[in-house]
């Protein structure tokens, strides 16, 4: 290695461990760059142009021409004859994290639109420098801080600070429902007032539409607003496999797709994220993964159990009914319901090829990294819109012009071109160079042999440990963590076989319950309930039991100590039950009875990180007050609610860890999991 490349790789490392974006775009000098006889395809919609001629001063473009266009005798100029030029790919939906940069850039992907993510002022920064190893940044610099509450001068002020000290380029307000409608309507007018769009989820598009939202995130706000009350009821209660289901009903979403479509509102589908798995490309897209997830370089610093998790959600589908979990295999559905989640894909189909045929426009956006990878996953996005019944051409544009212009100059004043997403006399020279036609063929996107981004060549590749997630990451829906609340029968009688149902959450269809270290013959009930046949063997005064999720993330849950018949304890803090192990939320202050062994006078139940006022019964009994406070909510039960609470109620129990500390020695024993369980809940069988 020179001296010369060593001295670069070192200022590369230390960059990149001083946490700023990496510098490594071959430069193209001073002089005007010409890219010539490629066939150009602007973004904007235009026919092709063949042997086109593009001028690019600095990062931007000055013109684009036909062939023979004139251009400066002292120009650098690049021959690119037989290749096709697209403009650098705009992901407009990302929740961006610094690691994911280098990642777009080699698909191609030199913008992204973020709603939210883990970036800072600086990361935004640093993003328009051509020479930064990553995307540029569009966002919307978090949310105004709006209350249903609010009256109309308290909304303009909120959206006003916002707009001061934010700097965003569009708005992204939390979910729009009944509760607040009138509170986003009055900001829906001042965020237009601004030139800015409004750009988020809603529980139902055609209300939320008519009070100014621009661009409709994911479909199902559509497939909300075609259900009854009762069926919807029905929903939230997650007695439906999928929203999708309840597109069928074309006689009334006709014209709610043709008011949408006239008011100029644009879609962001989101399919790979929502619905990938349910594709006939599901298999290529998986094995196009599984080749990427081999490069050494890029698994130097990307985790494990997302690329795991990205290639599992291919074989899953996104569960919304409680008779499964949120993510269930395909290997585990019976046929009919796989079926029905087929059939889900199909209607969504069918509602963007009639929007996009009704003139309406969409933006492709992929939610990464959600779906477990970044860049990539927007070129399966456009093949699956081109599945959908859209062309190569509209499909490539709502990954160039429509996404851009959707979110950064529909609402300007007066109108303008979007900076990026196009190629066009004053936008940035972003673009990709591609080996081959991608109307005739749209996975012809990824068959990238150059990248600028700013009028310079991206190097395509990795880096070795480019960047770190700074926190945990995983796909969602994840496999996630059980959790065990109660085990019947609580007490074992001798050495025989015996049968155990285990109360709790986070249960899947392949959940193992676990015998001290042996896996037990497990039967999946439901997501809260598990049946396992313990063998005979000779145990010892306690036998511990766990439940375990297998990779990609899931885990071993926290363990239960079941006694064994009348045999004496050993004296160490163990718990076998809590009664109650599950409540109804804004229960009253109530009495928990802790059994287990271990305990001495001064021992004290704790539920979360509260110290609870503890009355010792004996060495295997504890009382304590539970505070109204601790049970007050369950998890929302919406089907769009975050975290755990996704899907529905699926995972809608809120969990609240209950342990006992023994005194002045802090001792502690092994969790159990008070369920605060949903109202709606209340009477459902176990």
């Amino acid at each position: 290695m020179s001296r010369k490349v060593s001295l670069s790789f070192l200022c590369g490392v230390l960059l990149i461990l001083r946490g700023e974006p990496v510098q490594s775009q071959e430069r193209a000098g001073d002089k005007p760059l010409i890219l010539k006889g490629a066939t150009v395809i602007d973004g904007l919609g235009s026919p092709a142009i063949p042997e086109a001629v593009i001028v690019v001063e600095r990062d931007r473009i000055k013109a684009v021409g036909r062939k023979g266009s004139p251009y400066p005798p002292d120009a650098n100029v690049i021959d690119l004859s037989g290749k096709f030029i697209i403009p650098g790919l705009v992901d407009s939906h990302v929740h961006y994290q610094p690691w994911l940069g280098e990642m777009f850039l080699n698909y191609g992907v030199t913008s992204v639109m973020i709603p939210g993510g883990d970036y800072s002022t600086a990361d935004r920064e640093a993003s328009y420098q051509s020479t930064a190893r990553m995307p540029r940044i569009f966002a919307t610099g978090g949310r105004p801080a709006l209350q249903p509450s609010m009256t109309r001068e308290q909304v303009r002020a909120a959206v006003q600070e916002w707009l001061r000290n934010r700097k965003p380029e569009y708005a992204n307000p939390s979910v729009y429902n009944d509760g607040n409608a009138q509170v986003y309507r009055w900001a829906a007018e001042d965020l237009h007032e601004a030139g800015l769009v409004w750009f988020g989820h809603t529980e139902n598009a055609p209300q939320s539409i008519k009070d100014g939202q621009d661009v409709v995130e994911h479909l199902w706000g559509f497939a909300e607003a075609l259900m009854s009350p009762k069926q919807l009821e029905g929903f939230q209660r997650g007695e439906y496999l999928h929203w999708g289901l309840f597109l069928k009903d074309q006689r009334r979403l006709d014209p709610m797709i043709k008011d949408a479509v006239s008011k100029g509102v644009y879609l962001n589908p989101t399919l790979m994220y929502e619905m990938g798995s349910q594709s006939a490309l599901a298999r290529k897209f998986q094995t196009e993964l599984q080749t990427l997830f081999r490069d050494e370089t890029l698994m130097s610093y990307f985790p494990k159990n997302l690329a795991d998790g990205a290639v599992f959600k291919l074989q899953a589908a996104r569960n919304f009914s409680r008779r499964h979990e949120n993510l269930v295999a395909f290997s585990l559905l019976p046929p009919a319901d796989r079926k029905q989640f087929d059939e889900a894909y199909k209607l969504c189909g069918q509602l963007l090829k009639k929007w996009a045929a009704a003139g309406g426009k969409i933006m492709a956006g992929t939610d990464d990294p959600s779906s477990g990878f970044a860049g990539l996953t927007l070129h399966m996005e456009m093949e699956m819109l081109v599945e959908s019944g859209l062309t190569p051409m509209q499909a490539l544009q709502s990954a160039t012009g429509w996404g851009s212009s959707a979110l950064l100059t529909s609402r300007r004043k007066p109108a303008a071109k979007p900076p990026v997403g196009i190629l066009a006399e004053g936008a940035y020279a972003d673009l990709v160079v591609l080996n081959a036609n991608p109307l005739e063929n749209i996975s012809n996107s990824k068959k990238i042999e150059r990248v600028m981004k700013g009028g310079q060549f991206v190097k395509l590749g990795y880096t070795p440990n480019y960047g770190k997630p700074r926190n945990a990451v995983a796909i969602i829906p994840r496999i996630p963590e059980p959790e065990i609340s109660a085990v019947t029968p609580s007490i074992i009688e001798g050495n025989r076989e015996f049968e155990i149902t285990v109360h709790g959450v986070g249960f899947i269809g392949n959940s193992v319950v676990r015998a001290g270290d042996t896996a037990a013959p497990t039967t999946f009930v439901n997501i809260r309930t598990l049946r396992a046949k313990i063998p005979g063997q000779n145990r010892a005064r306690t036998l511990k039991l766990s439940v375990f999720n297998a990779p990609p993330d899931g885990g071993l849950s926290n363990s239960i100590f079941l006694k064994n018949g009348n045999e004496s304890s050993t004296g160490v803090l163990e718990l076998s039950a809590i009664a109650p192990y599950r409540v109804v939320e804004g229960n009253h202050e109530f009495d928990l009875t802790v059994t287990g062994a271990g305990f001495v006078p001064t021992s004290q139940v704790r539920a979360g990180d509260t110290t609870l006022p503890t009355t010792f019964v004996d060495a295997q009994t504890l009382r304590a007050k539970i505070p109204a406070e601790l049970v007050s909510r369950a998890l929302p039960n919406r089907f769009n609610a975050p975290g755990p609470g996704q899907n529905n109620g699926v995972y809608g129990d809120r969990t609240v860890k209950v342990t006992v500390i023994d005194g002045p020695a802090n001792g502690s024993s092994n969790s159990l999991s008070l369920r605060v369980v949903a109202k709606w809940l209340a009477s459902e069988k176990e």
